[in-house]
């Protein structure tokens, strides 16, 4: 399960402060920080007195920040520091805590913290937001990089939604630090709990938005991992692998290198059909078509936070896809299509059908281009399948980075 810790800002809080901390208490996230790093020492200790003694009685705890001799003198057992406070404590000062948390932005910071004897980390800005307007994220890539460098618990932070926060658990965070959500929501714990639940998906929608399919004869005589490189680099939000006539032993070796080429940007690499594959490879999940194997067979089989993405053509198919433990559909074939030209087409009512029967995302697939893909604005699809109009392009990078942003037209 992933945790969601809750950051104080005084200056976002709606209504009254301590009637804001109750509810927030009250709702258990799985940790309170409290962030008030401006506030002088004697009106910190005061604050944190009263906020440390609401989370004892809800039995959430209370994470003191950037105050360590005011976080010392309270009797506190958990301190957050940016690095630079955390490089100035002495040693019998940070024995004094039972925990340290400690904010980086860099791997190089990831290796200070660890060396000074940091217990969990918390990494970003991750996402645009408004606490930070005009600085953009830095992305996925940069989370997923510093999940891999260190073996300690890693927290995103910035501008976390539900509708991204699955990307920041499927990219190595053991969970995600709010601060605008928790402090201006209307009701708190309808927050806590959807981000809870968005924490348990194994794909956010956004992850959809622009869904890149590979296929070498769309990329000529160019090599294959350039060309997913590319693709990701111009705004992929996925890539999904289909070699249909590789053996099982070069597709598995193809998706292990396709794989370490995507997570470099922060993108996950799910590979069609074959899921024994998939899962020998390392990648992030399969996509099954009708006649592959059942969902609910790969689930049983697959490691925790694998994702399957299924084909459905029918509203009983999605259904039945959702109930097995799919994770989005494909559903198409929605324009006429030059790499499937047997594929049964799906109008615009039969596609907003089929996404309206479940929970589940559904991806718009099949002869999408920049020409046709304003048409599927308003059918409730989490984003565009698309495979020559990336992979066929000449410059993959510039294609990708284009229809990223047609395909945010017809989601919005």
């Amino acid at each position: 399960m992933s945790d969601i810790i809750c950051i104080t800002n005084r200056t976002l809080c709606r209504g009254d402060y301590l009637s804001r901390i109750r509810q927030i208490a009250a709702a258990h996230p799985d940790r309170i920080i409290l962030r008030e790093k401006e506030l002088p020492d004697a009106d910190y200790a005061v604050l944190a007195q009263q906020v440390m003694a609401v989370c004892r009685q809800y039995g959430v705890t209370c994470t003191l920040h950037s105050h360590p001799e005011t976080a010392q003198k309270l009797g506190a057992q958990s301190l957050h520091l940016p690095l630079p406070v955390m490089k100035t404590l002495s040693g019998d000062l940070r024995r004094q805590f039972s925990e340290i948390g400690v904010s980086c932005h860099s791997p190089a910071q990831v290796r200070e913290a660890e060396a000074l004897g940091a217990s969990y980390l918390i990494a970003g800005h991750i996402f645009e937001t408004g606490c930070k307007a005009g600085l953009p994220g830095r992305g996925l890539g940069f989370l997923r990089r510093i999940c891999a460098d260190t073996a300690l618990p890693v927290y995103g932070i910035g501008g976390i939604s539900p509708e991204n926060l699955p990307s920041v658990t499927g990219n190595g965070a053991r969970g995600a630090c709010v601060m605008s959500t928790m402090m201006q929501a209307e009701d708190p714990a309808a927050a806590l709990a959807a981000l809870r639940q968005a924490a348990e998906c194994r794909i956010g929608r956004n992850e959809l938005l622009l869904y890149a399919i590979t296929d070498r004869s769309c990329i000529g005589g160019r090599d294959l991992l350039t060309a997913i490189e590319d693709a990701c680099k111009g705004g992929a939000t996925i890539i999904q692998l289909r070699e249909k006539h590789a053996f099982s032993e070069m597709l598995t070796e193809t998706a292990r290198l396709a794989t370490a080429v995507c997570h470099r940007y922060g993108v996950r690499l799910i590979v069609n059909d074959d899921w024994k594959a998939a899962i020998a490879a390392g990648a992030d999940g399969v996509h099954v078509g009708i006649t592959d194997a059942p969902v609910v067979t790969i689930r049983k089989a697959a490691p925790a936070g694998f994702i399957i993405g299924a084909t459905a053509k029918t509203t009983g198919q999605a259904k039945l896809a959702e109930q097995s433990g799919a994770d989005y559909l494909g559903v198409g074939a929605v324009f006429p299509s030059p790499t499937k030209t047997d594929a049964i087409r799906i109008t615009a009512e039969q596609f907003r059908s089929i996404a309206g029967s479940v929970q589940i995302p559904a991806v718009a697939i099949g002869g999408i281009s920049r020409e046709n893909i304003s048409s599927l604005r308003g059918l409730g699809a989490a984003g565009a399948a698309v495979v020559s109009a990336v992979f066929g392009a000449e410059n993959i990078e510039q294609a990708a980075a284009g229809m990223k942003q047609l395909a945010g037209g017809i989601v919005s």
